[in-house]
């Protein structure tokens, strides 16, 4: 009987647990919040996600910010791509000035060629339904979004007023080349492609993040990018290696206050 009873607990508190990891799995986020889009491009329709703050200057235009998630929120849910920011989001609102705009790669993805196209017309439908300030568009990501970040730069250099690269390495793997726009591919096979990205990027403001112990994307290619941009003449480009730190960098660089106001103080001239 004793038995019987131990064994009914230990499938009680398994079921308790099951329930709990299913919970954390099948996390929403308000649409209030966070408000559900769609963008129709020929037959095909793709959702998204934005976020607005509820508090601003009134009559001023706000400007907007792209941000590219990592690798673990692919998907087609239109949810997974908010776990990264949302907690900070929350946490510092009076931060977050602007409107973001979260675009969600599929599974089996990654920021190529299409999907960065897919999200630059997301975030051009978003200007233009709140009125964004075309001079003061930012770009983010982490992790694999970092990657995107890059690229996303490289491809439209004369359209980010600032760009946050998060723990994201530089260059396409073999594997995503054919994926890859050309523009791209041309600085990944320069000599030095590190100098090659920096002098495309030479005149956008860039803070780099990456934590020190990163075991997943090497620290070097931050690294080198720092040194590459300074070598470029890049004089507004920063770098943050986070002491004690994995590869989550996200948290410490949008739970950093400088950050907003760094980015608070960038825009184009000729927007």
């Amino acid at each position: 009987m004793k038995m019987c009873c131990l064994i009914f607990v230990v499938f009680l508190s398994a079921l308790s647990c099951h329930q709990k990891n299913v919970g954390t799995l099948s996390q929403t986020f308000s649409m209030d919040v966070f408000l559900k889009r769609q963008i129709n491009i020929g037959t095909e329709s793709y959702e998204y996600r934005i976020y607005v703050p509820k508090e601003g200057k009134k009559g001023a235009k706000l400007p907007v910010m792209l941000y590219l998630h990592g690798s673990d929120e692919r998907g087609d849910d239109n949810e997974g791509q908010l776990s990264g920011p949302a907690p900070s989001i929350f946490a510092n609102q009076d931060n977050f000035q602007f409107v973001i705009v979260f675009p969600q790669c599929p599974a089996g993805r990654f920021w190529d060629e299409d999907m960065i196209g897919l999200a630059m017309s997301e975030l051009d439908q978003t200007v233009k339904e709140f009125d964004g300030d075309k001079s003061r568009l930012y770009l983010a990501g982490f992790s694999l979004g970092g990657y995107g970040t890059w690229t996303a730069a490289a491809m439209y250099p004369d359209k980010f007023a600032a760009v946050v690269p998060m723990s994201g390495r530089v260059l396409p793997r073999p594997g995503e080349r054919k994926n890859v726009a050309p523009q791209i591919l041309g600085l990944a096979d320069s000599e030095n492609p590190y100098a090659a990205f920096a002098d495309k990027l030479s005149k956008t403001p860039i803070w780099i993040f990456h934590g020190a112990n990163d075991n997943i994307v090497p620290i070097e290619n931050s690294r080198q990018m720092a040194k590459a941009l300074k070598d470029a003449g890049n004089y507004n480009a920063r770098y943050t290696e986070l002491e004690n730190t994995g590869h989550v960098s996200l948290t410490a660089a949008f739970d950093n206050p400088e950050l907003f106001k760094w980015l608070s103080e960038q825009r184009l001239s000729n927007k």
